[in-house]
């Protein structure tokens, strides 16, 4: 309790100047001037020595709290505008691959929105939906164009789902393609790696079947 009363009146400092003392102050003037700067003293340690070693002797050079609280201020802030930023742009410029589990991606995208989230902005679930469905590679422009006008009707769990199932479809139809070409290949080639004899003893067979049906088409 004495270490929170003592750190709430020793912040006072890091917003407040230094009290004006006029060349023959008052004895108030002197009280305030002398506790404001025991505070100032103090609160400035205080700052300094929750600091790294490397930003301690950057930051040990302020005059006085204040001036040490407001330089640590603008430091942090725009780091943290430089994180939104990096992440709003990690965020619109994502792009799926074909050669990548659409699920991972999805949960890849997710994460960079719960950054963007924790930076303080908000995402509400419907918009994550429509994004991710945008961020599909061109490959699934049709599922694209059947999902594009129902994101309402999916939540974020769903949509993967979703997506799993499709990617699992697409992948049987393309082990069948794949398979039908190759027997398509292997009977080619067995056509291709037949002897002239064979050959020759299948084209007489073929002129014997004809030469034969011939002559029950005479009688």
């Amino acid at each position: 309790m004495l270490f929170y009363l003592t750190t709430k009146k020793l912040a006072s400092v890091c917003t407040s100047d230094k009290p004006y003392a006029s060349y023959n102050p008052t004895p108030e003037q002197t009280w305030a001037l002398q506790t404001w700067t025991e505070n100032d003293f103090l609160c400035k340690n205080y700052i300094l020595n929750g600091l790294s070693d490397d930003l301690y002797d950057y930051h040990s050079s302020y005059d006085t709290a204040k001036d040490l609280w407001d330089a640590l201020k603008k430091k942090y802030d725009t780091e943290e505008a430089g994180a939104k930023k990096f992440a709003v742009s990690r965020y619109l410029k994502f792009q799926m691959a074909d050669e990548k589990s659409k699920e991972a991606q999805s949960q890849e995208l997710q994460k960079i929105a719960h950054e963007i989230i924790v930076e303080g902005m908000n995402l509400d679930e419907q918009f994550q939906v429509a994004v991710i469905i945008d961020k599909l590679p061109p490959s699934w422009k049709d599922f694209k164009n059947a999902l594009r006008h129902k994101t309402k009707e999916f939540s974020l769990e769903s949509l993967i789902t979703r997506l799993c199932i499709e990617e699992e479809a697409r992948k049987h139809d393309m082990k069948e393609e794949v398979l039908l070409i190759s027997n398509n290949k292997k009977n080619y080639n067995s056509n291709r790696n037949q002897t002239p004899a064979a050959l020759k003893t299948n084209d007489k067979n073929m002129k014997n079947q004809n030469r034969d049906r011939n002559n029950n088409n005479h009688n």
